[in-house]
């Protein structure tokens, strides 16, 4: 994604803004910054690898339990973006497609600001007797109600 492009993407706008929110948090926090980063990102990690079972175990409301449920949760992929929880989850109740298989790599981690983080891992899902591979993104943000994906994209690999 060029420069524009990747500034013309409705999610980028949440990000940068989140980020940016963070930030001002992060000055203020102390010497326990560190404590911060590893909690944040041990409580992202335990929803990324739930949602990934998830996905493995078919189970559609636990697979949504870990979205954040709001008009702007982004979902991004090669057909589009879909924008909000209610369309994410209409779609996912819709359908029974599911992946033969999912191997998801152990997620790459990265703390942006308290309370944000993003990942990714790579993948390679059998569907319908042919295989495909790339890599899925997440940002991943606390809320009172646990850590949620605010985030998603899915990024096949190019041949």
């Amino acid at each position: 994604m060029g420069d524009a492009a990747a500034l013309a993407w409705p999610g980028a706008v949440a990000v940068r803004l989140l980020i940016l929110a963070g930030l001002g948090l992060v000055v203020g926090c102390g010497p326990d910054i560190e404590a911060l980063r590893f909690a944040d990102l041990e409580g992202a990690r335990a929803v990324f690898l739930e949602n990934i079972e998830a996905i493995q175990t078919r189970d559609k409301e636990r697979y949504l339990s870990h979205y954040l449920d709001t008009s702007d949760l982004v979902a991004a992929s090669p057909e589009g973006i879909v924008l909000g929880y209610a369309s994410l989850a209409a779609a996912r109740r819709a359908s029974d497609e599911w992946p033969d298989s999912l191997v998801a790599t152990e997620p790459t981690l990265v703390w942006l600001a308290p309370g944000v983080v993003y990942g990714a891992y790579r993948y390679a899902v059998r569907q319908w007797g042919a295989m495909s591979t790339g890599w899925s993104e997440r940002v991943l943000v606390k809320t009172g109600a646990g850590w949620k994906i605010a985030v998603t994209s899915v990024l096949p690999a190019t041949p």
